[in-house]
């Protein structure tokens, strides 16, 4: 089965997007609380924020998916198990004891005027895992930050997993693509947006709903015919999602400025996530489905910059927003110094067997999902 290089690019470029929106952050306030915040507020950065995070995760979600569908049918359910657990799990646990505590560092620094050691800082990390009420982790206490995408995927795919394996023993241990028409394939928002009642709710959306996303990558996306009815109506997708997001950034970035109360129980925002990964489905099989050196090595790196980006980008931002230069300056620095330090970081770690075992980074580029 020829490889989907369109995936592989989708993934590590929103990825790469997550430097301008966490960056934007910094320049939020009012709802949003952040680990360093400058004291200027800009209605442009809020308006990326809303414009990018309704759609980042839906289509992360279904990537995986997608890729899990053709993952079994190469490894046995067990293997497949392993793999998930070394590419995340594993990582999950090291990048909580090795990234998130200079996150927590520079957050106590900013919040609440630390002058103490690192060391003081980790020791008050991890101690505060355990008190109650629980603490937030953007002043300075524990948190898993954006490690909780790791996390949630590894239930995600666990949960999943036992429920494929479970229809297999009902209807037999062939699996056809259920060929679903792209109307109701967009309506499956309706249920993304209902599940986001029913528990711990990340990022807009809850577990659940993660969960659906990643189903639907597996049983509907996975499909060839579905792939080319996207790839199809790429130009009337892609003209919708810039409808409805300029609403969304109209609604949540203007109207309700820095106090949007309507993030993941809000059908506009689900409506607009999940009409964003579809329309970059369908645009990323036509323009993206190409492989070269460049791709090949953003593809691999992935997920260990992942999990290295937030501690670099809060460190860069702790010091440069107290650099006298205009905000949009502030800002295309921090965006650019955190890409390359970070890129620095990871060519570091892949080239120390131990460490890049703990950060994910697989021996041999093979078929990440």
């Amino acid at each position: 089965m020829a490889r989907l290089h369109f995936i592989d690019n989708l993934r590590w470029i929103a990825i790469l997007l997550l430097f301008p929106l966490h960056a934007a952050f910094v320049f939020c306030a009012g709802w949003y609380s952040y680990y360093v915040m400058s004291p200027y507020s800009s209605v442009a950065a809020h308006c990326l924020t809303v414009a990018i995070e309704p759609w980042i995760m839906p289509l992360l979600f279904s990537i995986a998916g997608i890729s899990t569908r053709f993952a079994l049918q190469k490894r046995t359910p067990l293997a497949y198990l392993k793999e998930r657990a070394e590419r995340l799990l594993v990582p999950f646990f090291a990048g909580v004891i090795l990234v998130c505590p200079v996150i927590a560092y520079f957050a106590l620094k900013f919040h609440t005027g630390y002058d103490g050691s690192f060391a003081g800082a980790v020791m008050h990390f991890f101690s505060s895992a355990f008190t109650i009420p629980y603490t937030n982790g953007q002043t300075g206490g524990f948190s898993v930050d954006h490690l909780w995408f790791l996390l949630f995927l590894f239930i995600v795919s666990l949960a999943a997993l036992c429920l494929i394996q479970l229809s297999r023993r009902l209807i037999g241990s062939r699996f056809t693509s259920i060929v679903m028409p792209l109307p109701f394939l967009f309506l499956l928002f309706v249920p993304a947006w209902l599940l986001n009642a029913a528990g711990p709710n990340v990022a807009g959306y809850s577990l659940l709903s993660y969960l659906l996303f990643f189903l639907i990558g597996y049983t509907l996306i996975a499909s060839d015919k579905v792939q080319v009815s996207l790839d199809e109506n790429r130009v009337l997708l892609v003209a919708v999602w810039i409808a409805l997001t300029i609403g969304v950034m109209w609604v949540g970035g203007i109207v309700l400025g820095q106090w949007e109360l309507f993030w993941g129980s809000s059908p506009l925002f689900v409506l607009t996530g999940w009409t964003g990964a579809l329309a970059l489905l369908g645009a990323g099989r036509h323009l993206l489905d190409f492989s070269n050196a460049v791709t090949t090595y953003l593809s691999a790196a992935s997920y260990p910059v992942y999990i290295i980006h937030h501690a670099v980008l809060v460190a860069v931002a702790y010091y440069l927003i107290a650099i006298p230069v205009p905000p949009v300056v502030q800002y295309t620095l921090i965006v650019i110094l955190s890409l390359f330090v970070t890129f620095a970081c990871y060519e570091i770690i892949r080239r120390i067997p131990v460490v890049r075992a703990l950060f994910g980074v697989a021996v041999q580029k093979k078929d990440p999902a």
